[in-house]
């Protein structure tokens, strides 16, 4: 399991120390990390984060499922690529099939803090310690998650209000994940919105 990780605010290992204050300076690392690890220079496109490992244990078994309508969005995957062989061959296929949207990072906690910087949103398929410890590191970077609720962590972002911090799914629920994930896309539209949603990821 990760240990906890420094805040993006004072993490020498990324590309661009950043608060909540100075939040705009996280697209420098998604820049910095595009070039690094292969990924299509684009600002407009949601880099989606997989950082948990690829396990049953961790709700994996919907992965497969997901990478199908991920093919039908506008959204770059970045993913720490460890865990049981059949969820890496699925990784592999994928990522050779859509080069320059997909990477596969090698496990090690330099490749896994330079991601969260990066990444505007991650998924997680279920809850548990692991997964628990990977939300509350993705919130200290400002990173938005795509999660079943967590109760008095994650919050399911309402745009009428500004408020929330992630976009929450029924866990074991395909349909309702896709939807979450379309709805952060569709809200990454909106650079001033996904601004607010990521200063209340950080906060």
């Amino acid at each position: 399991m990760t240990p906890n990780l420094p805040t993006a605010a004072y993490d020498n290992k990324i590309y661009s120390k950043f608060s909540k204050k100075t939040i705009e300076k996280k697209s420098l690392n998604k820049e910095e990390f595009q070039k690094e690890f292969s990924l299509i220079p684009e600002k407009k496109t949601l880099l989606l984060g997989i950082t948990t490992e690829l396990t049953d244990n961790n709700g994996f078994e919907l992965l497969e499922d997901l990478l199908a309508g991920i093919e039908n969005l506008d959204i770059q995957l970045a993913i720490k690529g460890v865990g049981t062989a059949k969820f890496q061959q699925l990784i592999v296929d994928f990522a050779d099939k859509h080069q320059g949207k997909v990477t596969v990072l090698e496990d090690n906690e330099d490749n896994l803090r330079k991601l969260y910087a990066a990444a505007d949103a991650v998924v997680f398929f279920t809850l548990n310690k692991e997964t628990e410890q990977e939300i509350a590191n993705a919130l200290s970077y400002g990173v938005v998650p795509i999660a079943p609720a967590l109760k008095g962590v994650l919050d399911d972002y309402n745009p009428n209000q500004e408020s929330g911090n992630a976009f929450i799914f029924k866990e074991g629920s395909i349909w309702s994940a896709y939807e979450a994930l379309v709805r952060a896309n569709e809200n990454y539209r909106f650079p001033y919105d996904w601004k607010t949603i990521c200063k209340n990821a950080i906060s």
